[in-house]
C-alpha cells in the first residue's frame, strides 16, 4: 500500500518537472528567436500639432466658412454669424479695442479702424466676452497716392524747368482733425424741435406696467402703432422725451420744444395696431408717453486744428445769434457744457462749425458823463455737433469767463 502511494506521488512529481522543462525550453527558444530577429526601428511619437500664438502685428487667419456666433450676454447687438473670409477675434475677459489694435497692428492708436469695422458696437469703451470683432487689414498707401492727395505750393525764385516756373514744389502743411463728440453726445443729447405734436408714434406701455415706471436697458415696451401703420420686426427707433417749451431769452419768442434722446429700441414682434420692442441702448429713463422716431446712425464730426479764438477780436460780417438754452437748465456755464443756439442749417451752420461767444455793452459813461462805445467782450468758443433747421447743439470748448443764456454767438 505504501509502495503504491509512493509510486503515485513520484509519478505526479515527474509529470510536474517534465512539463516545467518543456515550458522553459519553449521560453528560451522564443527569446533566442527574438535575439536573432533584426531590431525594429523605434520612431518617437510626433507631438500633437498646435496652433502657434500669433505674433505681434499678425492678423487672425481668414475664416474658411461662415461662422455662427455662440449666444452670450452682451449689451451690444452682436451679429449672429460672420461671413467666410473675415478675420475674426472673439473677445475674452480683459480685451479692449486699444489692446486689439496694439496686438494686431502694433499701434494702439489705430483702434478706431477696428471700431469702424464693427458697426454694431455703439460705445467703443464697452465690449463683452464672446463678442465677435472683425479685424480689418490695413491698406498700405503707395507713394503715388500720397503724391496725388498731398497739395503742394510753389516756392518763388525757381527757374523755368527746375520744378516749374516759380520753383520746386513742396508739400503744404496738413490740417489736423479731431473728433468733437462721442457717441453719447450724438445719441443722448438734447435739441429743440418746432413742435412735437407732429410725432404720432409713442410708448404705449411696458411689460411691467404697474411695477416699473422708469424703463431702461433690455426692458420690453409696447408701441401705439403696429403692422397697419408700417411697423415691422427689426425696425429701430430713437426714444424722445419732451422736457419743456423754450422761449428766446432776449425776444421771448417761442422757439419750440426742448427734447432729449433717452435711448434706442428694436421691434421684436408686431400686431395689427401695436408692436413689441426691447430697449437696446439707454442713456436715460424711458417712460410711457415718450415719442419714437426712426433711428438714424450718425457719424462723429471732426474738428479742424484752428488757433484759439482771439479774445480781442471785433465783430465780423458772419451770421450771429444767441445762446438760448443750456442742458439741465443751467444759467452759469463753463467749459464742456452743452448749449443750444438759435443758428441752424438755414444759417450755414454744420457739424464742426465753431462759434465765438461774446457779450456786448454797447456804450458806457466816461468821467465827462459822455457815452462811449466799447468793444465786445469775448467769452469763449463753441463747437457744433448736431444741427437742426433753425437751432443747433454744441459744446463750449474754450472759456475766458463764464457764459449764460442770452450771450451772443458769431460764426467763426
Amino acid at each position: 500500500m505504501k509502495r503504491a502511494w509512493l509510486k503515485l506521488v513520484f509519478g505526479f512529481m515527474a509529470c510536474f518537472f517534465l512539463s516545467y522543462g518543456i515550458c522553459l525550453a519553449q521560453t528560451e527558444g522564443t527569446q533566442t528567436e527574438s535575439a536573432q530577429a533584426p531590431e525594429a526601428a523605434v520612431t518617437p511619437e510626433a507631438p500633437a500639432a498646435t496652433s502657434p500664438e500669433p505674433t505681434a502685428g499678425e492678423l487672425p487667419p481668414p475664416l474658411e466658412a461662415e461662422m455662427t456666433i455662440a449666444e452670450h450676454w452682451s449689451k451690444n447687438p452682436y451679429p449672429r454669424s460672420v461671413a467666410a473670409g473675415s478675420r475674426l477675434h472673439v473677445v475674452v475677459k480683459g480685451d479692449t479695442l486699444w489692446d486689439l489694435a496694439e496686438r494686431y497692428y502694433n499701434n494702439p492708436f489705430l483702434w478706431p479702424q477696428i471700431w469702424d469695422a464693427n458697426k454694431y458696437i455703439p460705445n467703443a469703451h464697452w465690449i463683452y466676452p464672446g463678442d465677435p470683432i472683425v479685424i480689418p487689414p490695413l491698406s498700405p498707401i503707395s507713394e503715388e497716392q500720397i503724391a496725388k492727395e498731398t497739395p503742394t505750393e510753389q516756392v518763388p525764385g525757381g527757374e523755368e524747368g527746375e520744378g516749374g516756373p516759380t520753383g520746386p514744389a513742396i508739400p503744404a502743411p496738413q490740417t489736423k482733425r479731431y473728433p468733437i463728440a462721442t457717441d453719447t453726445d450724438l445719441y443722448c443729447s438734447g435739441y429743440i424741435v418746432k413742435d412735437t405734436g407732429a410725432w404720432k408714434l409713442k410708448v404705449l406701455g411696458s411689460e411691467e406696467n404697474t411695477q416699473k415706471v422708469a424703463l431702461s436697458l433690455f426692458d420690453i415696451i409696447y408701441f401705439n402703432q403696429g403692422e397697419a401703420e408700417g411697423i415691422s420686426p427689426g425696425d429701430e427707433f430713437t426714444v424722445i422725451h419732451k422736457i419743456r417749451s423754450i422761449a428766446h431769452p432776449i425776444t421771448l419768442a417761442n422757439l419750440g420744444d426742448y427734447v432729449i434722446q433717452t435711448g434706442r429700441v428694436k421691434v421684436v414682434a408686431t400686431q395689427e395696431h401695436t408692436a413689441t420692442a426691447q430697449v437696446t441702448f439707454s442713456c436715460d429713463a424711458t417712460t410711457i408717453g415718450d415719442y419714437l422716431i426712426p433711428f438714424e446712425p450718425k457719424e462723429v464730426p471732426l474738428l479742424s486744428d484752428l488757433p484759439p479764438v482771439d479774445r480781442f477780436s471785433q465783430e465780423g460780417p458772419n451770421a450771429k445769434g444767441y445762446i438760448v438754452f443750456a442742458k439741465d437748465d443751467l444759467q452759469s456755464l463753463g467749459g464742456e457744457y452743452q448749449v443750444q443756439v438759435d443758428l441752424g442749417g438755414k444759417d450755414g451752420v454744420a457739424p464742426g462749425t465753431r462759434l465765438v461767444v461774446y457779450r456786448t455793452d454797447r456804450s458806457l459813461y466816461d468821467e465827462t458823463k459822455t457815452r462811449r462805445d466799447i468793444p465786445r467782450k469775448v467769452i469763449g468758443e463753441i463747437v457744433i455737433f448736431s444741427v437742426q433747421e433753425s437751432t443747433s447743439t454744441g459744446r463750449i470748448i474754450q472759456m475766458y469767463d463764464f457764459a449764460q443764456p442770452g450771450d451772443r454767438v458769431e460764426i467763426r
